[in-house]
């Protein structure tokens, strides 16, 4: 099967990836959260923290990589690409340190802190509609005029091979893993991790985690096939693409990961115990992966053994975060 050969590859890809990227970008810690704090089930919960990552988010492994492998094709004339703000991020800090130009399209409602630092790192930011689809045909218009090159998202071997690292990360650390939780969005860092799990360690159980209002996964794995949302909406800004990239959903379609979605609730209840509980800077984005685990809504008790969860960034506001955290 095509998502059978595209995992394997995806996995091969990340541990080439880990060797280009090992001293470029930081090894995250992985911290247990206190027991107390963890619903009946788990033996342990730890999570990666993402949000310790250069850039400020798992982007940072993706971009970074994407670049390594573009320049032994070539400099490029200049880079760009289209991100709620976290990827373009990582776009744009990865391409200073090379000294290539950069241009991130962003939406209007982009998280002030994200956007500085996108201006910061000394690219373009280009602000257009709400939607990815907008911010994608503007960035491929821009490209074609500038002869530049686009740095996607999520939808490409690369991007996921980069992301995967992070699971490599975790396996060299603690071995084994019982469970994984991650956040998807469009589908890049679970796809990643997934396709290093299926390869490395078989019996880990990878759980994907979507807000109610932009689960486009846990529909298409509902109906079999990839579905396109009409609509997306959540406070996870960095968590709402209308569907899932087309590599994505060929590995995370094959390897049997479990859809799992969250309220808004859900969502800022684990924002907050992240972050006055344990300390963890996590965004939005960052917390959805513990949600069912700090604080689930069905009463069943989890499955033991190790979860792990990635706290996938920590880009937000002071001003935005202490409207959250009051919510």
């Amino acid at each position: 099967m095509i998502g059978d050969s595209r995992h394997e590859r995806i996995a091969t890809l990340a541990r080439e990836a880990a060797t280009m990227l090992r001293e470029k970008l930081i090894q995250t810690p992985l911290v247990q959260i206190p027991a107390h704090l963890v619903v009946a089930g788990p033996d342990r919960l730890l999570v990666k923290l993402e949000c310790c990552q250069r850039s400020g988010s798992f982007k940072a492994r993706g971009a970074t990589h994407f670049l390594e492998r573009l320049l032994q094709e070539g400099v490029p004339a200049g880079v760009l690409t289209y991100s709620s703000g976290n990827h373009g991020r990582a776009v744009a800090e990865a391409a200073e340190v090379l000294g290539i130009p950069a241009l991130v399209v962003a939406p209007e409602s982009i998280d002030s802190l994200k956007a500085q630092a996108v201006i910061d790192a000394g690219a373009e930011l280009v602000r257009v509609g709400p939607t990815s689809d907008e911010r994608k045909q503007r960035a491929e218009q821009i490209a074609a005029d500038r002869g530049w090159t686009i740095i996607p998202p999520f939808d490409h071997d690369w991007i996921m091979a980069g992301q995967g690292t992070l699971m490599l990360e975790i396996i060299d650390e603690i071995g084994t893993v019982d469970h994984l939780w991650v956040p998807v969005g469009g589908g890049g860092l679970s796809a990643g991790c997934a396709a290093v799990a299926a390869a490395q360690i078989p019996g880990c159980q990878v759980h994907t985690v979507e807000p109610e209002g932009s689960a486009a996964l846990a529909r298409s794995i509902a109906q079999g096939r990839r579905l396109r949302l009409e609509s997306s909406t959540s406070e996870a800004d960095g968590l709402l693409p209308l569907t899932i990239g087309q590599r994505n959903w060929e590995v995370l379609s094959s390897v049997g990961v479990v859809a799992e979605v969250i309220d808004e609730d859900q969502l800022l209840e684990s924002l907050r115990i992240l972050r006055c509980d344990c300390q963890i800077e996590a965004e939005p984005s960052g917390a959805c992966s513990v949600a069912p685990l700090l604080v689930p809504t069905t009463g069943e008790a989890l499955p033991g053994g190790t979860h792990v969860a990635v706290i996938s960034g920590g880009n937000v506001s002071d001003e935005r975060l202490e409207r959250l955290l009051r919510s």
